[in-house]
């Protein structure tokens, strides 16, 4: 097969575009900037500044409204960065495909497939085109996304394969006659978009959060109208005191910042190698108290090489390998090529061969290519005429090859699977039987290789009888039991130098590490201990034990056990359930068809982006771009950060907001109806809180946030966090009142007016120190204060206050009277007195 050349596949691109689907037409801007307007406060703000505008109140009116159309460009904006973190989402998570070109097979993107590419499909690809079968082997496909039914449908050459299916068993090549929108998924106009934009559990959180402050904000806005109105001030201006309280309660800016403080998380992930597919998972992730981690390629570098051989009662190290003349060798070798889904592709750039496909069968290749073998001429010779897949469960791979009048039936996989289905063993040119004696000297070469952390391979094969045509192939013959053993493999696949380092990290945070593997246990004890997962000795569970325990016996067992060897993807899947059921909130790696189950099951399904298959990357809620352990706890620190930063920015905004209810509220019993004004609310509240809540998206990171205990309980805010909020609140209000009385005392009504303004404004931004530290010790992190996002959301507000109280014209606005410099000073110094009271709140949690 030559498929196309790359110029014509250039030509056919220009023609005929990328292989996308075209999405909906998105809502214009004006429509997206008027629906910023269809808030019930904000309706009755505009309500509010049209009842000013009638009464000649002219400038409160345009105040109001300036205010109103300000909130909705920074809605706009909201919505924008929204749309902008899922758009980015969807260019990252991409879907590649081996597709032949200039005659060699090479991975291309799917987007730039064209009509007549020929692709090469194996058990769980995505079908990315439409187009028909050239060559199957044993092909189904799962069409449940177009047509509803569940079963595969078997598919041969000449048949139809239709994109976004499926493939659910086999290998084949097919050749694309439709792309893109031509499709028969783009004529149904179905959406391919990968990421789910849906609200998030901690959207909804902050929904209900948003609810019930509403609730408490109208029923202190009836308070207070209520009052204000029977202290002499009028309907409209009662009101309108009483719709600013209600804004000022409600933190609106909760859903910018929760948007914004998301995407600048996801961005990150992406630059630290972990592609985050549902928004949903970074609470979870956040709080993951378990990761049941693959080992080969997670834990392991996945850069297989052949060490060591045991053929013809003898050990070989790969400098010294046997003549191929030595018939077992030969026929080692030969299994290891049609025995295989990967190919050698040589790479003119980089001057060497790279693998495509399976790492452990790559191997095998270059272990042919070490003695000379051209493994596609073999190929060529050996016509493949039957074949049962890899398959998790039996561990082993078998196919009918021919050539000539010679059929030959070769297997290879796990060797207690291989060993399963031998019963002789190949000396020379000789099969002799395979006895207890050799069976045990094959065991315990397999031990001493597990022992070092080597992977094993076995190798079997059988002289079928004269060979049947290609469209007759005999089944029965592929799970023969009477083969002959031809030797193992030892294939060195190093533990990744950082994994340590990560395990390390994971339980100094409190999260609990274990291997769920199909290797051996020796093996899997091995690269354990030195990733640190396991002391040497330590209690490990086979698929085989975990299958005759019942579910109550093994919640027993669990918590001793680090290590699952020989287990399948159901193991996995039962194992994943039931820590959740010990309360455990459990990330979980996959890479295969079947581990689709275990990723759905997990709080956290991450697949793996280099080795996965396109079922395991779709399941899953994060794709780790490197298949790095260590990336997962990266990510899993991201997550932690992400909630950390939220939850900062909810503590914000809301001691900013009860601090203005408690001290209007407290005014007004005291007998003062106009501590603040609705315009110097609506002003704190949409302008001068929301640059600051939005910088806590950029605060830095916390250095002992991996020394915390996961949160099990993934609740918004803690009782401990509740108070803080509660305590600023009293404290803040307490600074106002005095200060309004002692100003008041001493000055005039507007002097104090202004004193109560100004305090409540600048006193946010002592409170923004305490929290872009995370409640750290000042004097020991001062240097994270001089960044500019920093420095920017800290002075903004004394800048833009600094200029209302001393501009006459500007201060006649807010309902106040212009002060001096050294007054504006004094202002300073009383809302720096928060300090102390933050100092004095974190004392008394300490005490609790």
């Amino acid at each position: 097969m030559k498929g196309l050349t790359t110029l014509q596949a250039e030509e056919l691109l220009k023609k005929h575009g990328l292989n996308t689907i075209s999405e909906q037409k998105k809502k214009s801007l004006l429509v997206k900037f008027f629906s910023q307007f269809t808030n019930f406060l904000t309706i009755l703000l505009i309500v509010a500044a049209l009842f000013s505008l009638l009464i000649g109140e002219v400038i409160d009116g345009v105040l109001i409204v300036s205010i109103v159309i300000l909130n909705a460009l920074f809605g706009l904006y909201q919505e924008a960065k929204a749309e902008g973190a899922i758009e980015a989402l969807k260019k990252i998570t991409i879907t590649k495909i081996r597709v032949i070109r200039d005659g060699i097979q090479t991975e291309i993107e799917s987007k730039f497939l064209v009509r007549g590419d020929v692709c090469f499909i194996e058990e769980g690809v995505k079908i990315p085109a439409d187009g028909v079968i050239i060559e199957g082997m044993n092909l189904e496909l799962n069409e449940s996304v177009l047509t509803g039914e569940s079963l595969p449908v078997p598919k041969s050459k000449d048949e139809e394969v239709f994109s976004g299916t499926i493939v659910s068993k086999g290998r084949g090549f097919f050749q694309i006659n439709k792309t893109g929108m031509e499709t028969k998924f783009g004529k149904i106009a179905q959406d391919l978009s990968v990421i789910d934009d849906s609200k998030t559990p901690l959207q909804k959180k902050l929904e209900d959060l948003t609810r019930l402050i509403g609730l408490i904000g109208i029923g202190a806005a009836i308070f207070v109208f209520i009052i204000s109105f029977f202290r002499g001030s009028g309907y409209f201006p009662a009101f309108l005191l009483a719709i600013s309280l209600a804004v000022a309660v409600v933190p609106e800016g909760l859903p910018a910042v929760m948007t914004i403080t998301l995407s600048l998380g996801v961005k990150e992930m992406s630059r630290r190698k972990s592609i985050v597919r549902k928004l949903s998972a970074i609470e979870a992730l956040g709080s993951v108290t378990l990761v049941a981690t693959d080992k080969t390629g997670t834990l392991t570098t996945n850069k297989m090489k052949v060490s060591e051989l045991f053929v013809d009662d003898k050990l070989y190290e790969i400098h010294n390998l046997p003549r191929l003349e030595n018939h077992p060798f030969s026929l080692l070798v030969q299994n290891g090529i049609v025995c295989s889904t990967a190919s050698l592709v040589y790479v003119h750039d980089h001057g060497r061969y790279d693998v495509l496909g399976d790492p452990t069968e790559g191997a095998l290749l270059y272990l042919a290519h070490e003695v000379g073998i051209q493994t596609e001429e073999v190929r060529k010779k050996w016509v493949t005429i039957d074949e049962n897949p890899f398959d998790s469960v039996t561990k082993r791979m078998s196919v009918v090859v021919s050539h000539q009048k010679e059929k030959l039936l070769f297997s290879k996989g796990a060797p207690e699977s291989i060993l399963e289905i031998s019963n002789t063993i190949q000396k020379g040119n000789k099969a002799e039987p395979l006895t207890l004696e050799e069976r045990k000297k094959i065991e315990d070469q397999m031990e001493k290789w597990a022992k070092k952390g080597l992977r094993v391979l076995a190798f079997s094969y059988k002289q079928l009888k004269s060979a049947q045509t290609k469209t007759d192939p005999s089944r029965s013959q592929l799970i023969s039991t009477d083969l002959t053993f031809l030797g193992l493999v030892a294939i060195h696949d190093a533990p990744r130098p950082e994994v340590n380092e990560a395990v390390a990290r994971a339980k100094n945070a409190g999260i609990n590490v274990v291997m769920i593997t199909g290797d051996n246990e020796k093996t899997a004890e091995a690269v354990g201990v030195v990733a640190g997962i396991i002391e040497e000795g330590g209690e490990i569970l086979t698929g085989q034990q975990v299958e005759n325990y019942s579910d109550k016996e093994l919640l027993k067992i669990l918590p001793r056990v680090k290590i699952f060897a020989r287990t399948s993807p159901f193991h996995k899947h039962r194992i994943v359930k039931l820590y959740q059921e010990l309360g455990e909130i459990v990330a979980v790696t996959g890479d295969g068809v079947n581990d689709a189950i275990a990723l759905k099951q997990a709080d956290v399904g991450v697949a793996m982006g280099l080795v996965g298959t396109d079922v395991a990357r779709e399941t899953a809620d994060m794709v780790i771009t490197d298949d790095n352990f260590a990336s997962i706890i990266n990510a899993i620190e991201e997550g932690r950060n992400i909630i950390k930063n939220l939850k900062n920015a909810i503590k914000y905004l809301l001691s900013c907001n009860i601090t203005e209810a408690i001290a209007l509220i407290g005014g007004l019993l005291l007998g003062f109806n106009h501590i603040f004004f609705p315009i110097q609310l609506l002003y704190i509240n949409l302008v001068t809180d929301g640059i600051p809540a939005l910088s806590l998206g950029f605060s830095p990171r916390n250095p002992h946030l991996m020394s915390e205990k996961p949160d099990r309980s993934m609740t918004l805010l803690k009782p401990h966090e509740r108070k803080y909020i509660l305590y600023l609140g009293i404290i803040g209000a307490l600074l106002i009142l005095i200060s309004f009385l002692v100003f008041l005392r001493f000055t005039t009504d507007g002097i104090a007016d202004a004193a109560a303004f100004s305090v409540l404004t600048l006193m946010q931004s002592f409170i923004l120190i305490d929290l872009w530290l995370s409640h750290r010790s000042l004097h020991t992190n001062l240097s994270h204060l001089l960044t500019p996002v920093f420095l920017v959301a800290f002075s903004f507000p004394f800048l833009t206050q600094f200029f209302i109280v001393i501009t006459p014209s500007i201060a006649k606005w807010f309902k106040i009277s212009a002060v001096s410099p050294t007054t504006y000073v004094i202002f300073v110094f009383i809302s720096s007195l928060s300090f102390i009271g933050i100092k004095l709140v974190k004392k008394v949690e300490k005490m609790q």
